[in-house]
């Protein structure tokens, strides 16, 4: 009985089998084989690196299936993993040389080869780091790069903590563009020693990795290489605006207006910081523009003041420095009446006075003058009379006279 049923159920198993079985089967059955002679490969660019492999074996059964490979890369440091998917054989990116780099790849066949689902190899794996010398206490420390106004970078640092009297440091930089590593030719130097380096004319550097490696030398010890990674837009430091002015619109609201800072930054790149002042009362604020109305929160305020500084802003940057503060602009309100109350008024007082002065010694001056001249015409007339030659009689001597 038992052996009847099975045979009942047969063609049905048969059928489910036919359905699924064989498709389960099918997929257990295409496989894929990884890449071959995956290497990760240093050209020499001070962090830019080649990763690069060859097709897997028995890839001609594929020829109608999309082929692609998974990458993974990292530091070894880093919890994350870049993840990268190409048809090419090879792919490049920039890595911090300070640190071991791992990487992986696999092969991945599209769902249309595989029954609707893709398969995909193992993982072939490498590792890079570069070969160390010196201890960490012979790099360099405080590594610091400016970009200023989008012209030239400069970049400084300090000697490592064990560095002996001989030590001196050496600079090479490249960026995508270069077909080489190049050597500063403008150190920045103190006692002797290179501390930092100016790099100018640096074309078609922007928008990319820009590498640097900073090295020493020293007869007693080797001194540890260091390794760093910019992306120059990212560290632009422009120059202040300049040309402040502030008007006062009315009671109510203040016009604060400054130059564009000169240089290659095209002026949709600047964002603007202002600190405004009035009277004892500071406050910020910032704009796109280089034009801005403010309110006037005390409408009696005498005493006002502003400073503005740019920087490069989130649409031609991930990030900036801000300049330096410009000039400070300042408008005083009515203090015009107070200088002239203190100041004018005293000093219209003293020429007035002065010009009066001046006039009373010149009139009296000039009427001495006419006295002296009347003194000497009397003298003169007195000196031209004839002499007297009769007699003078008193009125007591002279005969009277008796009226008839």
């Amino acid at each position: 009985m038992a052996f009847v049923c099975l045979d009942i159920r047969c063609p049905w198993i048969f059928l489910i089998c036919t359905l699924f079985g064989c498709t389960l089967s099918s997929n257990t059955e295409i496989k894929v084989n990884p890449p071959r002679n995956f290497e990760i490969v240093d050209p020499g660019y001070l962090g830019y690196l080649y990763l690069r492999w060859q097709p897997p074996l028995a890839l001609d059964k594929f020829e109608k299936c999309t082929v692609e490979y998974v990458l993974k890369y990292r530091n070894v440091d880093s919890q994350r993993w870049r993840t990268v998917i190409t048809k090419n054989l090879h792919y490049k990116d920039g890595f911090d040389l300070n640190k071991r780099i791992e990487a992986k790849v696999h092969t991945l066949l599209s769902s249309q080869c595989t029954n609707g689902s893709e398969a995909q190899s193992s993982w072939s794996e490498a590792t890079y780091w570069t070969q160390e010398q010196g201890s960490v206490e012979t790099k360099i420390k405080d590594m610091d790069c400016v970009y200023y106004n989008w012209k030239y970078l400069v970049c400084s640092w300090k000697p490592g903590m064990s560095e002996h009297t001989d030590t001196n440091y050496n600079l090479f930089f490249w960026y995508e563009g270069l077909d080489h590593a190049r050597q500063c030719v403008d150190y920045i130097k103190a006692h002797g020693k290179n501390i930092g380096c100016r790099m100018s004319y640096l074309e078609s550097s922007d928008y990319k990795d820009f590498f640097i490696c900073v090295n020493g030398s020293s007869k007693f010890k080797p001194i540890r290489s260091s390794y760093f990674i910019f992306q120059l837009q990212n560290i632009v430091k422009p120059l202040p605006p300049d040309s402040l002015s502030l008007t006062v619109n009315n009671l109510f609201e203040v016009n604060l207006k400054w130059n564009i800072p000169e240089g290659p930054i095209p002026a949709r790149c600047f964002i603007y910081e202002i600190t405004f002042t009035e009277d004892d009362t500071s406050w910020m604020t910032t704009t796109d523009k280089n034009e801005i109305n403010l309110p006037r929160t005390l409408n009696e305020s005498e005493h006002l003041c502003f400073l503005v500084r740019s920087k490069v802003n989130i649409y031609c940057s991930d990030d900036g420095l801000w300049s330096e503060w410009s000039n400070k602009q300042c408008w005083e309100g009515e203090r015009w009446k107070k200088t002239l109350v203190f100041f004018v008024m005293p000093f219209l007082f003293v020429v007035v006075l002065v010009i009066v002065m001046v006039y009373l010694l010149a009139y009296k001056q000039k009427t001495l003058l006419k006295m002296q001249d009347r003194t000497d015409s009397i003298t003169s007339l007195v000196w031209k009379l004839p002499p007297w030659k009769g007699t003078i009689q008193t009125l007591q001597e002279r005969p009277s006279v008796r009226q008839q």
